[in-house]
């Protein structure tokens, strides 16, 4: 008679090792576990509690040193609080781990890196996405990755590579071809990202094509600007509007209004800068550069850019921020504007505004024109 010996049932775990029942459970107690970590690091991070988002990160890789993505998720918070060594140790970590899964770390990278090495970080994310685009059932639904971000993560690093072969490789052979080449890369994976006309615009400006430059500019312009004023003006709801994906970010539309004041489109500038103050008055720049535009659109807008750069004066003193470059040129504007408007003073309620914070450009909108 064939004695059966009792022994533990027995299943193979992901790794395909023999593992009892009971370490099957610990196993999905600690997936369970990671998991839950994961979406309080994620909640965290949104609110910008980056020190509570880094704990549980620390903790998830406590128990797996290997956890790609908070691997990633930690790189991006250093990267925010501008500790471009530690982001850039943990984000080749995360490509050592997983060097042919997963574009997002290889566009972190390029951001940190300069000159051809960050080109190439650039192209090996642009295989990774190209790939998965090719084959929808690569794209994991449950990341919420929909075909339409990632086109706009395509269309973004074929802009950033343009703007590389206008700036680090500018000396590389053909560089205007392959920046070119690139703009019309961008421009083919979303034709409907603003960053890619602007970066055409740029472009053309740096080859003194005015006119296309402008084209290209207002052609960027029309793809969201109007959005914005709508709902600046309370005539559309930002959420039903995809605001987010529509509207650019707050750094990329200081560069478009740059951009507009390099090509005397200033009426255009002012709008921009006007929202970007509702979004945050507290950045000198955008009060600088609210000054500087007035200051060159002629002698009648004189008197604006005088107030404007008060502000960004206060703005500074206020914050803290330093930068000496655009301080001194304030000042040497303010000593300029000053003389030329000797009997020139805020009324009380600008000289007393908010001691706590600065109201937005719109309360001097009731005193002068823009």
């Amino acid at each position: 008679m064939i004695r059966s010996s009792k022994t533990s049932k027995r299943k193979k775990n992901l790794a395909g090792a023999e593992v009892s029942e009971e370490a099957m459970l610990s196993e999905a107690h600690q997936l369970k576990k990671l998991e839950i970590l994961l979406e309080q690091a994620e909640e965290a991070i949104d609110s910008f509690s980056y020190e509570e988002a880094i704990s549980k990160l620390t903790e998830i890789l406590r128990i797996d040193s290997v956890h790609v993505k908070s691997l990633e998720m930690l790189a991006g918070i250093y990267t925010e609080q501008l500790k471009w060594s530690e982001a850039q140790n943990l984000l080749k970590k995360c490509i050592e781990l997983s060097p042919d899964n997963g574009y997002t770390k290889y566009f972190s990278m390029g951001q940190l890196c300069e000159g051809e090495e960050s080109v190439l970080y650039y192209k090996k994310g642009i295989q990774i996405i190209e790939k998965e685009l090719e084959n929808a059932e690569n794209v994991d639904p449950s990341k919420k990755v929909t075909r339409s971000s990632m086109l706009r993560s395509l269309s973004d690093a074929y802009c950033s590579i343009a703007e590389l072969f206008m700036t680090d490789c500018c000396f590389a052979e053909n560089a205007e071809g392959k920046c070119y080449e690139s703009i019309e890369a961008a421009i083919k994976a979303d034709p409907s990202n603003p960053e890619a006309y602007q970066c055409l615009a740029n472009f053309h400006l740096v080859k003194e094509q005015i006119k296309e430059a402008k084209d290209a500019i207002e052609k960027s312009l029309s793809l969201w600007l109007p959005q914005h004023e709508a709902f600046r003006n309370g005539e559309c709801d930002p959420i039903t509007n995809d605001f987010e994906n529509v509207i650019p970010g707050y750094d990329s539309r200081i560069k478009t209004s740059k951009l507009l004041i390099e090509l005397e489109m200033f009426e255009e500038a002012v709008k921009i800068l006007d929202g970007l103050i509702e979004d945050d008055d507290e950045i000198v720049e955008v009060w600088y550069l609210l000054g500087w535009t007035n200051y060159l659109h002629g002698d009648e807008y004189k008197l604006n850019s005088l107030y404007y750069f008060n502000k960004a004066k206060k703005v500074a003193a206020k914050t803290g921020q330093e930068d000496d470059d655009m301080l001194s040129h304030i000042n040497e504007l303010l000593e300029e504007l000053n003389a030329a408007y000797p009997d020139y003073c805020e009324d009380e309620e600008i000289e007393n505004e908010h001691n706590s914070d600065f109201s937005s450009d719109s309360e001097s909108e009731n005193e002068m024109e823009t």
